[in-house]
């Protein structure tokens, strides 16, 4: 890695140092620049050095992962301390001549090839299941996307398709043709992906929301509008729609895995003062913060996985 290439100080990523009990999962809800809470969460996470054999997250969720299993501490703030506030990032003014309001080549390629280093090589040496899931425009069915599609011999070659697909919001994105599939945001089709973890057999969750305690998802307004602009896409009009209800679904089971045992649930615990695309960089960084802070207090909760005894064992990464 030639140091000089990057604008920022480029950080080294580090393999965990203890891999959590097989059958746990790390379930990650999207909610854009809101995501930024999460990838405090992972902060925490890295001090303690864990990490989870099984990681299914949507949109910003599974963005933000991608610097977590890279093993890169302090990444993802740099990222809004010198980049969120960019137009390049997040604007007006890319919806209006890119055709969505995050800047997805400036986010996906300019900044990991640029300006801040991000370790694909420690990324690819983690041996855990990572899921990106995306919603496919024709069915209204999610796709999910393994660790190994965001795959490359070169970093300048690294395909983020899968991720942008994830992050990229109906009417503020353009759709993402890949592998075959017309895509969008994952968090449409599961908002908060623990059906797909408990599917794939997971026993104990640690849910990482980017709401507050006591949310509950309302219908979609602009009905007409979803309608005129995806009247091609019929199955996405109807998953757009059904969200809300899937959303009311999921987490109230997240919250019933808790109360039995199953699961830790982290989310903001402070009043909310952050949209989805949210760019006030002061207000970004506390609620960085707090999910730092939050990350913290959960690893040393008694029922956190970290100090479950085995039930197969601790594999390292």
């Amino acid at each position: 890695m030639d140091s000089k290439s990057f604008i920022q100080t480029p950080i080294k990523g580090k393999l965990c140092s203890k891999m959590m009990p097989v059958g746990t999962a790390l379930v990650l809800e999207g909610g854009g620049t809101r995501g930024f809470y999460s990838a405090g969460v992972f902060e925490a996470f890295m001090e303690a050095g864990i990490m989870f054999p099984y990681i299914a997250g949507v949109s910003a969720g599974a963005a933000n992962a991608l610097t977590y299993i890279a093993g890169q501490p302090g990444r993802n703030r740099q990222i809004v301390e010198k980049y969120v506030g960019n137009h390049r990032y997040i604007s007006r003014r890319n919806l209006l001549r890119h055709g969505s309001l995050f800047g997805y080549d400036f986010i996906f390629k300019t900044v990991p090839q640029k300006h801040i280093f991000w370790d694909k090589v420690v990324f690819d040496s983690a041996e855990i299941r990572f899921l990106t899931g995306t919603i496919d425009c024709n069915t209204g069915k999610t796709v999910w996307f393994e660790k190994r599609d965001i795959s490359s011999d070169s970093m300048a070659e690294v395909d983020f398709s899968a991720t942008v697909a994830s992050c990229s919001i109906p009417l503020l994105s353009k759709i993402v043709r890949y592998n075959g599939y017309e895509l969008l945001d994952g968090g449409v089709g599961a908002p908060i992906p623990i059906e797909r973890s408990i599917e794939d057999g997971n026993e104990f969750h640690v849910v990482v929301l980017t709401r507050n305690e006591g949310y509950k998802k309302e219908a979609f307004r602009h009905k007409a509008m979803l309608k005129a602009v995806y009247r091609k896409y019929p199955h996405l009009v109807d998953a757009v729609l059904n969200r809300h209800e899937v959303y009311n679904r999921q987490l109230p089971l997240c919250e019933q895995l808790e109360r039995e045992g199953k699961a830790v649930i982290i989310r903001p615990k402070r009043r909310l003062e952050v949209s989805m695309s949210g760019t006030n960089i002061a207000k970004l960084l506390e609620l960085y913060d707090d999910g730092h802070n939050d990350g913290r207090q959960a690893v040393k909760l008694p029922h956190f996985p970290a100090h479950i005894p085995n039930r197969q064992s601790h594999r390292r990464c």
